[in-house]
């Protein structure tokens, strides 16, 4: 019995304003539940209403063809999450979509946690059952280069691969329907995983089931190591990734440095074909190395297969000979490669400074056991009775949480507080460039910059009706967003 045959699956995906997960919000949302065959067994589908604090990105609107006023139906985003998080938090469910891991999962994670929802529990065993999440997209990578002649149709565009979503789809008639819509990328993404599965389900089971750490974590203990003069051991590998890109064939060969020294579920590895080693010294190897280091985290992607011929056969022959020689450089080398550990360990990331209420999940990481507390009261009061609880919050990030959920959620029946916190915020927003930033470092989109690229997108002559439609409502959107408080007449 394989370990896969327990579990259901969540197919979704989300429509957003645009593609920053802390400042920017879902729009639509589609996610539909099959068994482990891939057979349907319920759909989800809502719209999401525009948040009062949001205005978008006018090229996101245009790519789901979106004005502001079909922005303003649906659920608020504050019980849209609460439905989604119950769909996500079912017992032994996969949750999958196509890059959702880069995309659609991050949006997930913060938008709970602005709305006060656990951001994790969709994606690690708990007291209800096992969850983890995959991405089809990943997968998809390691089809190309080993099943390429028998699971897809692969879209070549001017002599190029590409892997878009809408791309696949139509040429190989997966699923009609409009792209970039929710849904319609839900059903595509389910008709892809079918063939693939079918294609081979024994590679299907194992990329599948590399998305559960701890298999990740076995897979790669069983990779082989090459030994070093001074008895050291390195482990090596293939590396399969889309971020190495078509040049390289999506894949290289790379050897183990270290683990991350916070992270324990985080690695570094150093690509073995973008040098030769032959070139430097054990003394001046680390400054010689300035790119070919990644990040891989175990349970997402990217995958690390052994480096034997069988899965070679990809990589350039010339590229295979290069890798091989560093690896007897190494051999030879390495005092080289502990420098180069050392240095990678010896690395501070500085911490970021104003990073923004919404944006602080990774700074302050889980909610305590004391504010969860004060969390489930929050949610087990009525919409009224939320009021009162906020004010007698201490102060602190599920109290400034708390008033940005009223403020957006239910601004009719804000008290004269909670008013005034939210005004001061949304002045930050629409009136002033903000000073705070997201994770990253990146400062929320300026209003009047929104304009111009609005403005901008409709001098262009090739656009519809429907393109010149939500141009101009987001336009309008903007304009009536910046009014100062002297223009409205206050």
């Amino acid at each position: 019995m394989n370990e896969l045959d327990n579990y259901n699956y969540i197919f979704y995906d989300f429509e957003t304003t645009g593609q920053n997960p802390c400042f920017d919000q879902a729009i639509r949302f589609a996610a539909i539940e099959t068994n482990r065959n891939l057979e349907i067994l319920h759909v989800h589908n809502f719209d999401i209403k525009l948040r009062n604090d949001m205005i978008p990105h006018p090229k996101a609107l245009l790519v789901n063809r979106l004005s502001i006023d079909e922005l303003q139906k649906g659920a608020n985003e504050y019980e849209a999450y609460q439905k989604i998080h119950k769909i996500f938090n079912k017992p032994d469910t996969i949750s999958i979509g196509y890059n959702s891991l880069s995309f659609d999962d991050v949006f997930l994670r913060f938008g709970f946690y602005r709305n006060l929802l656990d951001p994790y529990s969709h994606q690690y065993s708990n007291k209800k059952g096992n969850n983890f999440r995959a991405d089809l997209y990943n997968i998809l990578f390691v089809y190309y280069l080993y099943k390429n002649d028998s699971s897809i149709t692969w879209p070549m565009i001017n002599n190029r691969l590409s892997l878009r979503l809408e791309k696949i789809n139509a040429v190989n008639n997966l699923y009609e329907g409009m792209s970039h819509d929710a849904e319609v990328d839900v059903y595509v993404t389910i008709e892809l995983a079918k063939k693939l599965k079918a294609s081979d389900e024994k590679m299907w089971n194992y990329l599948m089931s590399n998305f559960i750490k701890n298999n990740d974590r076995t897979n790669f203990q069983k990779l082989s190591s090459i030994t070093c003069f001074n008895n050291s051991l390195y482990k090596i590998g293939i590396l399969i990734s889309n971020k190495l890109g078509l040049a390289s064939n999506y894949c290289s060969p790379i050897i183990y440095l270290c683990n991350h020294k916070k992270f324990k579920d985080d690695i570094f590895v150093l690509r073995l074909d973008q040098y030769s080693f032959t070139n430097f010294t054990e003394d001046n190897f680390i400054d010689k190395i300035e790119k070919g280091i990644i990040k891989k985290k175990f349970g997402e992607p990217n995958f690390i297969l052994p480096f034997i011929d069988q899965y070679l056969k990809p990589i350039n022959p010339h590229l295979v000979s290069l890798a091989k020689e560093n690896l007897d450089w190494i051999k030879h080398n390495p005092k080289a490669i502990q420098n180069l550990i050392d240095k990678q360990l010896k690395l501070e990331y500085e911490p970021l400074d104003h990073i923004d209420i919404d944006a602080s999940l990774y700074e302050k990481q889980w909610f305590s056991n004391e504010e969860n507390k004060l969390i489930n009261d929050f949610h087990n009061k009525s919409n009224t009775e939320k009021i009162d609880y906020v004010d007698s919050l201490p102060d602190g990030r599920v109290k400034e949480l708390a008033l940005r959920i009223i403020g957006r959620n239910y601004p009719d029946i804000m008290n004269n507080s909670i008013s005034d916190y939210y005004d001061i915020y949304l002045n930050s927003i629409f009136y002033n460039k903000s000073l705070n930033v997201d994770y990253r470092g990146n400062l929320r989109a300026v209003p009047l910059d929104l304009l111009s690229q609005t403005k901008e997108l409709l001098k262009k002559k090739e656009l519809d009706i429907k393109d010149k439609e939500i141009l101009n409502s987001i336009k309008d959107l903007i304009l009536l967003k910046t009014q100062t408080q002297q223009d409205l007449g206050f």
